[in-house]
């Protein structure tokens, strides 16, 4: 009875909250729905979860991996969208092997320890390790590196092949610098 009754107000909140889907994950392929699914509401998962695409809140303990995401993530040691990512992702910041992966483009905020995004980040990147392809916004993080970015890297070590905006830190490498490719301190280009 008590088990039915939870099930019920779970249901009547994620209802409540516009969710469509329930998503429980153990290890995949065991899962409420399976890999081959799409989740629009809440995934939860414990070890590994696998799923289409995500849209709604998403929290692991472990690992995790989908398609395309839109929504809040929270949680897991290792998070992989394969495809495009908009929404914030948190990871489990404190523990020191957090890795976060988009294999597309990334819209919104990534907080782990490592964050790498394989094409085009909008939004914040905070870690120890950032990286992007082409980034708008801010990298913020002990290392950042992007092919091309168009705003602000702040950290020790900041790298662009492409610089259009300002990097601060103790080293800062930029190749079409205004200055010097290699600057401490402060490095920038402001001619787009």
């Amino acid at each position: 009875m008590k088990k039915k009754l939870l099930l019920g107000l779970l249901g009547l909140s994620l209802a409540s909250f516009g969710a469509e889907s329930l998503e429980l994950g153990l290890l995949s392929p065991t899962q409420l729905k399976g890999p081959q699914t799409s989740v629009k509401g809440v995934r939860l998962g414990l070890i590994y979860t696998e799923n289409q695409n995500v849209e709604g809140l998403d929290i692991n303990i472990i690992a995790n991996k989908k398609q395309n995401f839109k929504g809040l993530s929270l949680g897991s040691l290792y998070d992989r969208t394969e495809g495009n990512f908009e929404g914030a992702k948190l990871g489990w910041f404190l523990l020191p092997i957090t890795f976060n992966s988009v294999g597309g483009n990334m819209t919104g905020v990534q907080l782990g320890f490592v964050n790498m995004v394989e094409h085009n980040t909008k939004g914040v990147q905070v870690g120890a390790a950032n990286f992007t392809g082409t980034g708008t916004g801010v990298q913020f993080g002990f290392f950042n590196k992007a092919k091309q970015i168009k705003g602000l890297q702040l950290g020790f070590v900041n790298m662009a092949e492409n610089l259009q905006g300002l990097q601060i830190g103790l080293v800062n490498m930029a190749d079409n610098s205004e200055l010097f490719e290699v600057l401490p301190i402060l490095n920038f280009n402001f001619r787009f």
